[in-house]
């Protein structure tokens, strides 16, 4: 029976609607939302609204989109594309489908692109569009993409699904992609298995592809994390030319060697790392005298070892970086190099570049030095060791004098620059990183928060120390250099920032155009008794620039330096393996550099800080989807369950929940208490029509989990309770 209504008020209000969306797709569900909220009075049921839409589909004002089966106005009413001004510009799909270009030197998306309108082009593509014309909402121009210019990648993970009769389907690992695989050959393939394909054509409506590897089966342990690994474009494995290049490489410490290094194997230099380390790049010595510290940092010589344009440097800049995950390390080098022949193992003679401060009782550099030596590792401390010694624990009862004195000055120098760091600006954002334990089979067991204790910072304080000197040092000979540098965050952000904060109590005293290091760290330190600090701290992480490496220094903002660089880690970080270079070329005359190869490896360097930097974001987008999918695999194990936390995130979907070991879910709008809910982008809230409940961030919460997918990475919980309210 057709419902009773006015069809000719409701039809005109809902065509209204839809044309003010002037060509845009739109589901049902949105025009109901969107009639409520224009109409909050109107008693209508919603079968009577979606009947009513129904009706202005068969009468042909309306028609549906063939694959998403959105409302569009027919053809004769659809919006002109605005051919004559063609631009270029990198689209970013969202989970819905649709996706937002940015221009070229804009840091944020200008035109919108409904998913009917991407025309093939897929996430982080360069791509071709045309605006369409006299339309704009919150700021975005509508456009439509002409043509793909450039495919971001050509490699996607996917599984296969095969049925009895042969019939397959590929399911991509990335939710963003949409196109369906059609693939040249499926022979040998078996149902459930995850696969490395290759697109080698892109038509708009399909992709075709190309084995190039089968990782194993979906459900064969270690294929999750490897998935991720060969989707992120990093090669887990090295191939035999490199391995074999670096088994012939051998430790042999001649006499050249021990006449052009200056021989530290007697004084008592030790490491300190993380139980679990098993390449140690960094070893230190401090001596004091009246109240002036020697501060002695030497670092794995990996330069040695793996020259200018050899096989290894070939595969250590592709790298860029090593990889930590939760089960695994992908090194940078081969293990004889990373685990053995460069790691400074203890009682074992090393190379080493070292770097040796003199620093005053204000934490300032008096003098610096940097030569090559040798040294031999007197002891592996881990940090719980020397956490436990500080804490009067243990006592070393088992090591001389000298080396307790030694840990003890340690202490006493770090304490100092620590103070020299916080005076100048340094950002402390304390954000807290989750450890996950898995068992054999990868399975993830427990997921608890990473601790930092005094060791940890004292290690990180020396190794800032050792940076800055060897920049400072390298600044007064004008080389041509690599820096670590850290932009002022972009006032946009900031004002963003403020916004959010001063909701959660957060008291910001000076102007944004003025920010300075110092100026944040004011912030965080005349707001430690907020209860919101974890989030506000995660808040102002996201609002600043990224680090990265140029040879353009202007400096680093978040550790309030002026001269910085990475030069501690050169086992693990390619730059690092680069200043190390800069320093024999340019300092310790070694043989082996001609002015050829000067010349070749300073014109590279602008060319390699850009790729390092561009392999740290994929390490670290690495780092994260595998913590995502174990996240969800352990969350999984734990639905129905209850756990309290706070709202990080929201948006016109849902919110988003932080629970106390860092995991993150989404509560979507229908799992919150039924209502209405209305987003207001600029005040960043949801609130309720008629129960008039808001969430915002910081808002403590307890949810139930409802949903967690190790395949998508996602977890869904439910609203239980509001357990405090703004």
């Amino acid at each position: 029976m057709k419902p009773n209504f006015n069809s000719d008020l409701l039809e005109q209000a809902i065509v209204d609607i839809v044309t003010k969306e002037n060509g845009r797709p739109i589901p049902a569900g949105i025009i109901l939302a969107k009639y409520r909220k224009s109409k909050p009075k109107a008693s209508f049921a919603n079968d009577v609204i979606y009947h009513a839409i129904h009706q202005l589909i068969k009468k042909g004002i309306f028609k549906q989109t063939f694959k998403s089966k959105s409302i569009v106005l027919t053809e004769n009413r659809t919006p002109k594309v605005n051919m004559s001004n063609l631009q270029e510009g990198k689209i970013a799909i969202i989970s819905s489908g649709s996706g937002f270009i940015t221009l070229d030197n804009q840091t944020k998306a200008q035109f919108f692109v409904h998913k009917s309108n991407l025309n093939g082009a897929l996430n982080e593509d360069r791509v071709q569009f045309a605006q369409i014309e006299k339309y704009k909402q919150n700021d975005l121009l509508d456009a439509t993409v002409t043509k793909v210019i450039s495919h971001a990648k050509d490699f996607y993970v996917g599984i296969i699904n095969i049925d009895s009769e042969n019939h397959y389907t590929v399911k991509i690992d990335d939710d963003k992609f949409y196109l369906p695989i059609k693939l040249d050959n499926i022979q040998g393939l078996v149902n459930g298995q995850k696969i490395l394909i290759k697109i080698v054509q892109f038509d708009k409506d399909s992709a075709h592809a190309t084995i190039s590897r089968i990782i194993g089966h979906v459900s064969d342990p270690g294929v999750d994390i490897l998935s991720i690994l060969y989707d992120n474009g990093v090669e887990p494995e090295f191939d035999d030319t490199v391995l074999n290049y670096a088994r012939d490489i051998k430790l042999n410490i001649d006499d050249y060697q021990r006449k052009i290094r200056r021989d530290l194997t007697k004084l008592p230099i030790v490491t300190i790392d993380p139980a679990t380390s098993k390449d140690f790049d960094d070893a230190i010595h401090v001596s004091k005298s009246d109240d002036k510290f020697v501060l002695t940092v030497s670092i794995a010589d990996v330069s040695h070892y793996v020259k200018f344009k050899s096989v290894l440097d070939e595969v250590a800049q592709k790298r860029g970086c090593s990889i930590y995950l939760v089960d695994r390390v992908i090194p940078m080098l081969p293990h004889n190099l990373s685990d053995d022949i460069c790691s400074l193992n203890p009682q074992v003679e090393r190379l080493t570049l070292t770097c040796e401060m003199l620093i005053n009782s204000n934490g300032k550099f008096e003098d610096i030095k940097v030569y090559p030596s040798i040294i031999k590792s007197h002891r592996r401390f881990s940090y719980d060791e020397v956490n436990a010694y500080f804490s009067k624990q243990v006592d070393f009862h088992d090591e001389s004098l000298q080396v307790k004195q030694m840990i003890d000055d340690a202490l006493t120098l770090h304490k100092i620059l620590d103070k020299n760091k916080k005076d100048r600006g340094y950002i402390a954002f304390n954000i807290p990183e989750p450890i996950i334990l898995v068992d054999k089979q990868g399975v993830p067991i427990e997921i608890k928060k990473r601790e930092s204790g005094t060791a940890q910072k004292m290690i990180e304080d020396f190794m800032i120390a050792a940076n800055e000197a060897v920049t400072i040092y390298a600044q007064k000979r004008n080389w041509p250099f690599i820096y670590r540098v850290h932009d002022k965050p972009l006032k946009e952000r900031l004002e963003l920032f403020s916004l959010e904060a001063k909701k959660l109590g957060f008291k910001i005293t000076s102007k944004l155009s003025e920010i300075q290091p110092h100026t944040i760290a004011e912030w965080i330190k005349n707001n430690q008794d907020n209860p919101n600090l974890d989030l506000i701290n995660t808040m102002l992480l996201r609002t600043m620039a990224k680090a990265e490496y140029s040879v353009n220094n202007i400096g680093h903002f978040g550790l309030a330096s002026s001269h910085y660089t990475h030069f501690t880690s050169p086992i693990r970080r390619y730059p690092d393996l680069l200043v190390h270079r800069i320093y024999w070329m340019y300092e310790f005359n070694n043989q082996q550099n001609t002015n050829p190869n000067q010349q070749a490896a300073t014109q590279l360097l602008d060319e390699q800080a850009r790729i390092s930097s561009k392999n740290e974001l994929i390490a670290i987008k690495c780092e994260r989807d595998v913590n995502s999918m174990k996240f969800a695999e352990y969350m999984s194990k734990h639905i129905g369950e209850e756990y309290e936390g706070y709202i990080t995130t929201v948006s016109s979907y849902g919110i988003f929940v932080q629970l106390a070991n860092t995991v993150e879910g989404l509560v979507k709008l229908g799992n919150l208490p039924s209502d209405f809910y209305n987003f207001n982008q600029k005040t960043n809230e949801l609130k309720g029509q008629k129960k008039g409940l808001v969430f915002s961030l910081g808002i403590k919460v307890l949810v139930k989990v409802i949903a967690a997918d190790k395949l998508t990475r996602k977890i869904e919980f439910a609203l239980t309770k509001i357990l405090n309210k703004r």
